[in-house]
């Protein structure tokens, strides 16, 4: 039994006393601990035929919103232009699959861009690598959008994104966002009403991309027909690009909404819980609601 395993089995021992020292003591080893000790703690629950699961599922999710809201916090108390586009992904991936290790994921990461440096060459152009990551994800890796299964919440996760090779059009959206940065491709996010989309604007050429089909190059003309089949009227604002704080909440938007659709009440209120903080005006919605446009707005 290694000193982990000894602290939690220490710590599972104490979970169901009432008194609120022992409890605040039991969370704050916990959250010292962080991700590493949740699976350690359900072994135990698992080994004692499910002994305190209900209170174990209670510290897990207070430690999980805890774990979350100070690397958040790292995150959202920076101006704009600070806000970190990667870590706070990392976070999120983080928040869902706490078995998640971000230095591999920033690993996987630049190892994909450095595959596309090579392919494209060291006297490549901006545009020529842009072209070369396009073709790269979409015709070579197969990135797909998830059109089968629009709603799963691994869509929002980037490690799953990675791992499938589906997501929907923010994740893919933000895949080639950081795998630009690495490559200085010039790509900003466009928060387009109900489809995420990229700009690239080298100052000498700009259009836009759709990466939920296959990194498809279109033309404004092309998003107002799009908007315009939802009976929304496209509007410049539509098309500018957004912040990197803006791209993270609405990822955790999307998150809640993609747990809403799968009636997964509980994970739905600890990311409701998790958005109070980077949005205080943010409201759960009834998901009795049969008022769908607030979650087809988001993805």
């Amino acid at each position: 039994m290694n000193n982990l395993t000894k602290e939690i089995d220490a710590l599972f021992r104490l979970i169901d006393d009432p008194q609120p020292v022992v409890q605040n003591a039991v969370l704050d080893r916990l959250y010292e601990y962080g991700e590493d000790a949740i699976p350690v703690l359900y072994d135990f629950v698992e080994t004692n035929e499910g002994e305190n699961r209900e209170r174990v599922n209670d510290f897990v999710r207070q430690t999980r919103i805890r774990l979350a809201t100070a690397r958040m916090a790292e995150v959202f108390e920076k101006p704009d232009s600070l806000v970190d586009l990667e870590y706070g992904v990392s976070i999120i991936s983080k928040f869902g699959h706490p078995e998640v290790d971000t230095d591999v994921l920033s690993t996987r990461l630049d190892e994909m861009a450095n595959d596309i440096s090579v392919l494209a060459g060291s006297r490549s152009t901006p545009f020529e690598r842009f072209m070369r990551m396009r073709s790269y994800l979409f015709s070579e890796l197969g990135y797909v959008g998830n059109r089968e299964d629009y709603y799963n919440p691994d869509n929002s996760y980037l490690n799953k994104v990675l791992d499938y090779r589906k997501g929907i059009p923010i994740s893919l959206s933000v895949l080639m966002m950081l795998l630009g940065k690495r490559l200085q491709v010039p790509l900003q996010g466009i928060g387009m009403p109900m489809h995420f989309l990229l700009q690239y604007d080298d100052g000498t050429r700009m259009f836009y991309i759709d990466p939920f089909t296959s990194g498809m190059i279109i033309t404004s003309e092309q998003c107002e027909t799009m908007l315009a089949s939802s009976g929304i009227k496209l509007t410049p604002d539509m098309l500018s690009p957004v912040s990197n704080r803006d791209i993270l909440e609405r990822m955790w938007r999307n998150l809640y909404l993609a747990y809403q659709q799968k009636e997964d009440e509980a994970n739905a209120a600890l990311v409701a819980d998790l958005l109070k903080f980077v949005s205080p005006e943010f409201e759960m919605n009834d998901p009795r609601d049969d008022d769908e446009d607030d979650e087809e707005e988001e993805f």
